[in-house]
């Protein structure tokens, strides 16, 4: 999406406020038919970022939060880190000029051949806060193709994928996969609210500007749904969104380590992993792949104290299984 002369990059919808405008990574229409979490988490910019190449001498990006709080963003000169900001619910500017290395950062980029090109600036927005774009001001060019890395990478899960106890917005898993194997991110965790409903299959299933796909599906249902109702979701969510994509790779993710696992396999989560598992084998396709969490996950300590959230250790952890996974079949 374009605004204002620059690119949004994972942003579906411009929300109007009296501050400014506000970011959604999911169309209104989506967000008026699933649950209310969504509607809350969409407006989160997990994975968004205001991206250009800058023409002027410097710009400036003025940002708030709608919640109280501190949240940490971070500013990319293509691939490589610049530093960091920290946004608030007050009025926080964001004053962004090339670095005076620019062109040796070029050459170096060219010669690793680095995902992202040297010349785009990438403002990359705080995971877990509502922010407002209050102005935005300098001369911009928009990315080019060229610019960009070939493939995208799409993440549907919970607070988990969102990216809920990652230190940095480029700390979660989701966004460390994606560097890993130097693909562009679409981030679609909505935390505490992926629920599999029909209309986000629809959603994910009409888009067409992904290459491959993760779904991380159980933890936000195993305490609210029984087996029949979970697996009713799952039966239409999976085979909805690769029988629409029958080229592309759809790695289907259950539930991670969590704390459930103490007890040795219960019979709920044993049945949550059964369905994820079994749903996809049953649409017959070499590019829909189960993947057991607990595989990407393996350690306890990679846990945080609720024995759900991943710490920053887990995030890197999980990321680090998932991308040689995936790698295996994407690079077939």
């Amino acid at each position: 999406m374009v605004y204002k002369g620059v690119y949004l990059h994972n942003v579906a919808e411009l929300l109007e406020t009296e501050d400014g405008v506000i970011l959604s990574r999911i169309p209104n229409r989506l967000s008026a038919s699933v649950n209310p979490g969504v509607q809350t988490m969409a407006i989160q910019p997990a994975g968004a970022e205001v991206r250009f190449n800058l023409k002027s001498k410097e710009a400036r990006i003025v940002l708030k939060a709608r919640e109280e709080g501190t949240f940490l963003g971070e500013i990319y000169q293509g691939s490589f880190l610049v530093g960091s900001y920290f946004i608030n619910n007050s009025t926080s500017d964001v004053v962004i000029s090339l670095p005076a290395n620019i062109e040796k950062l070029k050459e170096l980029s060219e010669k690793e051949k680095m995902p992202f090109d040297t010349g785009l600036t990438r403002i990359i927005l705080p995971y877990r806060a509502t922010c407002v774009i209050r102005d935005i001001t300098g001369e911009f060019e928009l990315p080019g193709k060229e610019q960009l890395p070939e493939k995208k990478y799409l993440a549907y899960g919970s607070s988990i994928t969102h990216g809920a106890t990652a230190i940095r917005p480029t700390g979660t898993y989701a966004m460390r996969t994606a560097q890993f194997l130097g693909v562009d991110l679409i981030n679609l965790g909505f935390g505490g609210s992926a629920l599999c409903e029909k209309e986000m299959a629809d959603y994910i299933a009409e888009r067409d500007d992904w290459n491959f796909a993760s779904l991380e599906i159980g933890i936000n249902m195993i305490s609210s749904f029984d087996v029949s109702e979970f697996r009713k979701r799952v039966e239409y969510f999976i085979p909805k969104i690769a029988h629409s994509h029958p080229d592309k790779y759809i790695f289907c993710i259950d539930m991670f380590t969590f704390y459930l696992g103490l007890k040795g396999e219960r019979t709920k989560q044993k049945a949550f992993r059964d369905t994820v598992k079994e749903v996809a084998a049953g649409v017959k396709s070499e590019k829909v792949i189960h993947i057991d969490g607990r595989k990407l996950l393996r350690h306890w300590n990679g846990l945080c104290t609720d024995l759900v959230h991943p710490s920053p250790s887990g995030m890197e952890e999980i990321a680090g299984n998932l991308a040689r996974v995936i790698r295996r079949y994407i690079e077939k």
